[in-house]
């Protein structure tokens, strides 16, 4: 029968050497997670195999995996970049416009490791943390401070910041894919001015606005100074027309005379040769001339022919 003393050893021995195993099998076993490639390494150096999310098994205590997320990261520049919830954060970018103006950008990068290229990046560049660091803050804050300088800050104020924003896209996506980064997204947020930039702004806006006000001004004058034009070029043909028809109608004055007889004045238009007969009662009460005035005595017959004849050469003229 064997002594306590013996058996105490043999159990320590296998709890040792269940520990031991348990240990080499955990260390054994990969387990990949979604979203994520781990790089497998032996001592250190890459060997060509890249786990994809689910159960693998290493070498252990000789081979090692270095992960990497290919899920949709965000890199995001602010002037409180302890408060954003971004994955990485950064301080907004100052630069300067083509015209001198101070201004500081603000922008937003969404991003992804190539999985495909995972192995390549740990030989090239290094771990996720130092990929963000040396390609994405890096090339893009470059990006950020030199192409707006290619704009005036009007133009950085207006319509324009979507120009700038899709150059800032489409220049890094390319320096991204160069180095295992898929591109999502570039956002520009905002884009901050001095207020020295928005008082000018709103002097200018004011002296833009009063040239609108002058042009007004001046596009009434010349359509009064044209409707005046062309007033007296009609009332020019009208008097044109008016004496042609004179020139083949000149029974017209004679007609314009009596109208403007008295408007109590009965007229017709006679027979040639034949004297109208005119009502000198309503002449008188369509005058202006006193009541009392009376009228002239009757002349003789050779008078009254007289002056009929007078009157005939008057109306014929």
């Amino acid at each position: 029968m064997k002594t306590p003393s013996k058996i105490v050893p043999k159990i320590i021995i296998g709890v040792v050497v269940f520990v031991i195993a348990l240990v080499v099998l955990f260390n054994a076993i990969v387990v990949v997670q979604a979203g994520n490639v781990q790089v497998l390494t032996q001592f250190g150096r890459t060997i060509g195999v890249t786990f994809e999310p689910g159960l693998h098994f290493k070498v252990p205590f000789v081979q090692s995996t270095v992960n990497y997320s290919t899920r949709q990261v965000t890199y995001e520049t602010s002037d409180q970049p302890d408060v954003s919830r971004a994955n990485y954060t950064d301080f907004s970018v100052d630069t300067t416009s083509s015209d001198g103006q101070q201004v500081q950008l603000k922008y937003t990068i969404r991003f992804s490791i190539d999985g495909n290229q995972a192995e390549w990046v740990l030989n090239n560049i290094g771990t996720m943390d130092e990929l963000v660091e040396k390609i994405v803050k890096a090339e893009a804050r470059s990006l950020a401070r030199n192409i707006p300088k290619r704009y005036t800050a009007f133009q950085l104020y207006s319509e324009q910041v979507f120009d700038v924003q899709e150059e800032l896209e489409t220049t890094l996506r390319p320096r991204f894919e160069a180095n295992g980064i898929i591109l999502d997204e570039f956002l520009l947020r905002k884009i901050d001015f001095t207020e020295e930039y928005f008082a000018v702004l709103e002097e200018k806006q004011i002296a833009e606005e009063r040239i609108v006000v002058e042009r007004n001004v001046l596009e009434q004058e010349r359509i009064r100074k044209e409707q005046t034009i062309i007033k007296a070029e009609a009332e020019a043909e009208q008097i044109t027309i008016r004496g042609q028809s004179l020139r083949v109608y000149p029974e017209i004055i004679q007609l314009e005379f009596i109208q403007k007889l008295s408007p109590n004045i009965s007229w017709g238009i006679l027979p040639d040769g034949i004297v109208p007969l005119i009502d000198l009662g309503d002449l008188h009460e369509g005058t202006d001339l006193p009541q009392e005035i009376e009228p002239p005595e009757a002349t003789t017959f050779e008078q009254e022919m007289e002056a009929e004849e007078e009157l005939q050469e008057t109306i014929s003229d």
